[in-house]
């Protein structure tokens, strides 16, 4: 094995750094999709009434789930901190979600308020993906 240079080896680890904090944006897109997904599926409910819907639209939901749980799993970079991240969004999400469902399937409400329980569903992954964004961005 040759011997490398200390020089050139710091120049290769800072590229392999970087290559692997790029990569690891793919958690930003994740969070996108999951976020818009969230609160299509949220103004869905609202516009869409009855149990066959409900069957409908929950179908599409464990679809989508199961298809960027499979795209997640393919990944093999995290960025740093990323376990705190996606726990954090995770935890916001289902506080929104559970007050959504909770209240606008109890007292029967309007689309608006999907609407608006949507938006706050995106809120989280759109914070998340932000902060993934942040700390990738030196890898440039």
């Amino acid at each position: 094995m040759a011997q490398l240079d200390p020089t050139e080896a710091l120049a290769q680890a800072q590229r392999l750094g970087a290559r692997t904090q790029r990569s690891a944006r793919w958690l930003a897109r994740y969070y996108v999709i999951f976020g818009i997904a969230s609160m299509l599926i949220a103004l869905g409910f609202g516009l869409l009434r009855g149990r066959t819907w409900a069957l409908v639209l929950s179908g599409v939901w464990l679809v989508l789930v199961l298809g960027i749980s499979l795209y997640s799993s393919r990944q093999q970079t995290m960025v740093r901190g990323g376990g705190r991240i996606h726990a954090g969004v995770m935890a916001a999400w289902t506080v929104i979600w559970v007050i959504t469902v909770t209240v606008g399937a109890s007292n029967d409400l309007p689309w608006p308020w999907w609407l608006a329980g949507g938006v706050g569903m995106l809120a989280s992954p759109l914070v998340g993906a932000w902060v993934v964004l942040r700390r990738t961005e030196a890898a440039q």
